[in-house]
């Protein structure tokens, strides 16, 4: 996988999607628009809820295209498997250089390689705080966020970033960097796109085929007012999670259950 066979047509938005609610809330959001839109996913990590997404985004994709607002173009989903992003060791150094005083996450390593083959790739990263999302606090340890020019998106301002900082985050687009996800929801509810958004998938380690209320990414929908996207077992775990025994029946449960899931 070359870097320049990835490089496509400019008018063509490139935009990483996991099925979940951010990205898909930046899909929903261009499908309104007269672009042209290429969605990455990238599989092969041994994640539990890589079969959910990919349902997620089946289901999205065919609802949009029945949508009247619907004025994008879609191109096939490019699936590309995570062992075939090549290797860059400068971004490496450069990742575990940040991780030494962040806890960004360790697929933001391989997430850079793949956006230095795609540069410009949007990543659904939403408004938040430094102390509740570790690539917040990543990108304002390191970077310097600015309205790239006639475009809707944010990027690092090269002469404000650290090497470090342009190397692990810079070659992306933040998009949606400027909305919470309350700001999201009021979007699609005005716009109508509620029973699109149903469709979506988030958890990590789902349990039973339903989103957990475990995981980080469960635990994020709670707190910020997205509860009405897990069921009520998973409400019911997130809420007993710190108490034991529960805390030790649902670690051998998770795991049981990934056991099962592969």
């Amino acid at each position: 996988m070359q870097r320049e066979n990835l490089i496509e047509n400019k008018n063509v938005i490139n935009v990483l999607w996991t099925g979940g609610w951010d990205s898909t809330y930046r899909i929903i959001e261009l499908s309104r628009q007269p672009v042209t839109v290429q969605p990455i996913y990238v599989y092969g990590d041994g994640r539990p809820s890589e079969q959910y997404e990919r349902i997620a985004m089946k289901k999205i994709l065919s609802e949009l295209q029945h949508k009247k607002e619907t004025r994008a173009t879609f191109l096939p989903i490019k699936f590309i498997e995570k062992k075939s992003i090549p290797l860059n060791q400068e971004i490496t150094d450069a990742y575990n250089s940040i991780r030494e005083k962040t806890q960004l996450g360790s697929q933001h390593e391989w997430l850079a390689r793949l956006a230095y083959i795609i540069p410009g790739m949007e990543i659904g990263t939403e408004s938040g705080s430094p102390e509740t999302s570790h690539i917040i606090h990543a990108i304002e340890k390191y970077g310097k966020l600015v309205k790239e020019d006639g475009g809707d998106s944010y990027i690092l301002d090269p002469n404000k970033s650290s090497k470090e900082g342009m190397l692990v985050l810079g070659y992306f687009k933040y998009p949606i960097i400027d909305k919470t996800e309350l700001d999201m929801k009021r979007n699609i509810q005005i716009w109508g796109y509620e029973d699109v958004m149903k469709n979506i998938w988030f958890c990590h380690t789902p349990l039973y085929g339903k989103p957990c209320g475990l995981c980080h990414p469960c635990e994020v929908k709670i707190e910020s007012g997205m509860e009405f996207l897990l069921p009520q077992s998973a409400l019911i775990r997130y809420k007993r999670r710190n108490l034991m025994p529960y805390k030790i029946v649902y670690k051998v449960e998770r795991k049981i259950n990934k056991l099962l899931s592969h």
